[in-house]
């Protein structure tokens, strides 16, 4: 099921699975009332998933389905929204959910916060909204940098803060993971804006882990290396071979091997204001 704060009212149907966008709050409200009463539901955990129609959001959203966690997709294309839960529905038969939102807008994460909180106790928040655009800085626009700042550190942010008012009201703890990068820690040529946007969000975990302790929320990163996703795919082929090249493994990152950082750091009660780094060992 897709639900969404835009005021827009539409309904489809595959595969006896609903999907649809509701117009209004009181109506969402209702359909969720309906999700979290469903005896293949209740009382299993949840977890918050930006970014989470593709490449290392969808990963981490299969693998944590496969662990029997419902899965509640944030992104902003209704259609891959349908397609992810479509496909992640067939895994198990929990009630998995997609809403429509926008991380760049504060008011959209603070509604469909208070929305996927209707769904019960909210165990995970994983932060996998991101976007690139590489450029030299002099080359930089002003729309340009702030489309990657607001997507990757304010977008982070912005969730965080508003799940974590929920995270703290359940008493139950909680778990967040936010996805940074290797660029974030070392920096890179044509990334400055990128690097920023991902250091940023180390530098948020970090302290929001020390301040969230006492409430026995986690809170860890993960710094990826180059991965086999969209971001990548525009890379030219003699720079992959030197990327594989300076990797000690010598391979690209799969979305898989993030999903699998994502769902240890899931379970480990000890480790919080940690920075996992996932890249193969590689030399920039």
């Amino acid at each position: 099921m897709i639900l969404s704060s835009k005021i827009k009212f539409q309904r489809f149907k595959f595969n006896n699975i609903k999907i649809g966008e509701w117009y209004s709050r009181y109506y969402c409200t209702s359909e969720i009332s309906k999700i979290k009463n469903s005896n293949n539901s209740s009382n299993k955990e949840i977890a918050v998933i930006t970014g989470g129609t593709r490449g290392i959001g969808y990963a981490i959203s299969q693998k944590f389905a496969q662990n029997g966690i419902r899965c509640v997709i944030l992104g902003r294309n209704k259609e891959t929204i349908e397609n992810s839960i479509k496909n992640i529905m067939m895994i198990n038969d929990l009630e998995h959910v997609g809403m429509v939102c926008d991380v760049r807008n504060y008011g959209e994460t603070v509604n469909v916060c208070e929305n996927i909180s209707k769904l019960g106790s909210i165990n995970y928040l994983i932060n996998a909204a991101g976007i690139s655009s590489d450029n030299l800085v002099v080359k930089l626009k002003e729309q340009e940098i702030n489309n990657i700042i607001q997507t990757n550190l304010l977008g982070t942010i912005f969730m965080c803060n508003n799940i974590v008012k929920y995270m703290i009201k359940q008493k139950q703890g909680g778990c967040i993971i936010n996805i940074s990068s290797v660029i974030g820690i070392d920096g890179n040529v044509g990334q400055s804006v990128y690097a920023a946007s991902k250091a940023g969000i180390i530098g948020y975990s970090k302290s929001l882990a020390k301040e969230l302790g006492s409430r026995n929320i986690r809170v860890n990163i993960i710094a990826p290396g180059f991965i086999e996703t969209d971001m990548i795919s525009e890379i030219p082929e003699n720079k992959k071979e030197i990327i594989k090249s300076n990797t000690a493994l010598n391979r690209f990152g799969k979305p898989e091997d993030i999903a699998d950082a994502a769902s240890y750091l899931a379970k480990a009660q000890f480790v919080t204001g940690q920075i996992l780094i996932v890249d193969g060992c590689l030399n920039i």
